[in-house]
């Protein structure tokens, strides 16, 4: 049953994609599945269950998709475009995530006590952490205040996936995001470093 698990939870993703939570139901989960209604309660409690359950797992694999790109870099300033650059493309590629946070928003607030995903989202900011204070540590970056720095950082980054795949000008929102990340880290970069 729990191999089962991740093609329950993509066939979930794109029935909720495609129709939103409030016009998806159990039935047409389990129809693409071939299941019967009853079968999906081995799997969740619900529809929200199974709904949040989706959610979270599409999001940990954008999380892992950034993760690896981050490994892959070298320096602490290649780390941070690697991680910007994918985080932010990553739903461009996603269609089903990206539908998702159409319908959505919600899943991505500007504010964390309305966070339904903290945890994933508090992950993906320790990501971002770790890669500025391995920049403040080898005298890549100057020394900021990590946790402001982060929060402001990820709420930045926030800002621009709302703006650019659920409020969507996508191309020229992608062009200030690269102007904001160049912006951004050529602010971090001390100055007259060789």
């Amino acid at each position: 049953m729990t191999e089962r698990l991740p093609g329950v939870l993509n066939a979930a993703l794109k029935c909720f994609a495609r129709y939103g939570y409030k016009r998806t139901t159990l039935e047409e989960i389990a129809e693409a599945l071939g299941l019967t209604k009853g079968a999906l309660y081995s799997y969740a409690s619900g529809k929200e269950d199974l709904y949040q359950k989706a959610v979270a797992s599409a999001l940990t694999r954008w999380q892992t998709k950034v993760g690896e790109a981050v490994e892959e870099a070298g320096s602490p300033e290649d780390k941070f475009m690697a991680l910007s650059f994918k985080a932010f493309k990553y739903l461009a590629a996603d269609d089903d995530l990206r539908n998702i946070l159409i319908h959505d928003p919600d899943i991505f607030p500007m504010f964390p006590k309305e966070d339904p995903f903290f945890e994933i989202n508090e992950n993906s900011r320790n990501i971002l952490r770790s890669v500025l204070e391995e920049g403040i540590n080898s005298n890549t970056f100057r020394p900021l205040d990590l946790d402001s720095a982060t929060w402001l950082l990820f709420s930045i980054y926030k800002m621009f996936i709302i703006d650019t795949y659920v409020m969507s000008d996508r191309e020229a929102t992608e062009k200030l995001f690269k102007d904001a990340v160049d912006l951004l880290l050529h602010g971090l970069i001390r100055q007259g470093r060789h």
